[in-house]
C-alpha cells in the first residue's frame, strides 16, 4: 500500500510539472500546402515537398523531410503570429519565411484542421498533419 502511495504521489508531482501548451488550434503539427507570393501570378504548390511548421509553447520547428531542421520563436497576438527565426543565417523562404529577423503574419483563418498566413510577402496555406 505504502508503494502505491509513493508512486501515485510521484505520478502526481509529474504532471503537474509539465507545461501547459496553451497555444489551442495553432498548436500542433502544420503541413505547408501552398504558397501564394505577393505580385505573383502563380501559386507555388507544396502539397508533395513535405514542408511542415510544428508549433509547441512558443518555439517553432521547421521541418524539412525529416532532415533538416530550423526553429524560430513566435508569439501569437490577437490575429497576428510574430515569428523570429533563431539562426539568422538561414534561408526560410521555401517555408514561407521571408524576413528571419521578426516577420508578421495576420492569421486569416485558423481552425483545429486549416490555417491561412497572409505576410507582407505571401499568403500561407497550411493544413493539421
Amino acid at each position: 500500500m505504502k508503494k502505491i502511495i509513493i508512486f501515485m504521489f510521484a505520478a502526481m508531482t509529474f504532471i503537474a510539472c509539465q507545461k501547459e501548451d496553451e497555444n489551442g488550434d495553432l498548436g500542433g503539427f502544420w503541413k505547408l500546402m501552398e504558397i501564394a507570393e505577393e505580385g505573383a501570378t502563380e501559386v507555388i504548390d507544396t502539397k508533395h515537398d513535405n514542408r511542415f511548421w510544428g508549433i509547441q509553447l512558443n518555439l517553432l520547428e521547421i521541418r524539412i523531410n525529416d532532415k533538416e531542421r530550423h526553429y524560430c520563436r513566435f508569439q501569437h497576438v490577437g490575429d497576428s503570429l510574430f515569428v523570429q527565426t533563431i539562426d539568422d543565417d538561414t534561408n526560410l523562404q521555401a517555408y514561407g519565411i521571408y524576413n528571419n529577423s521578426n516577420e508578421r503574419y495576420g492569421v486569416l483563418h485558423l481552425s483545429s484542421k486549416s490555417m491561412i498566413l497572409r505576410s507582407k510577402f505571401a499568403k500561407l496555406t497550411f493544413r493539421k498533419f
